[in-house]
């Protein structure tokens, strides 16, 4: 479409707030415990021995290192997805976006005073 026209389908916003909370949340879990078990076979007080040594001083570094860079580049995709569903917003509605939600005046307050 490359007369400016921008098209936006639920499926769109479906497959993007899909993808975000997959980013935010059980991927970024499995990644730590991946991180916290790796890190626990690397202490002598728990598992020792040649395997054990081979595995602290080569494998796990490695390992260490490209998860290290796959949560940094998931973070970036969580920022550029974060992005793309605030631009969306604001294309689709026309209102100032702060964050990820649009901004209608003073509705927030309105809603909640008195509470």
């Amino acid at each position: 479409m490359s007369d400016g026209t921008v098209k936006v389908t639920a499926e769109a916003h479906l497959h993007i707030g899909q993808l975000m909370n997959l980013l935010q949340g059980p991927l970024g879990d499995v990644l730590s415990q991946i991180t916290s078990h790796g890190l626990a076979l690397t202490d002598p007080a728990v598992w020792e021995g040649p395997a054990a040594s081979l595995f602290s001083s080569q494998v796990w570094p490695a390992a260490q290192q490209t998860l290290d860079t796959v949560r940094a580049t998931l973070m970036e995709l969580q920022q550029q997805v974060g992005g793309v569903l605030g631009n969306i917003t604001q294309a689709g509605s026309g209102l100032p976006v702060v964050g990820q939600l649009p901004v209608v005046g003073n509705l927030v307050g309105g809603l909640t005073q008195g509470l």
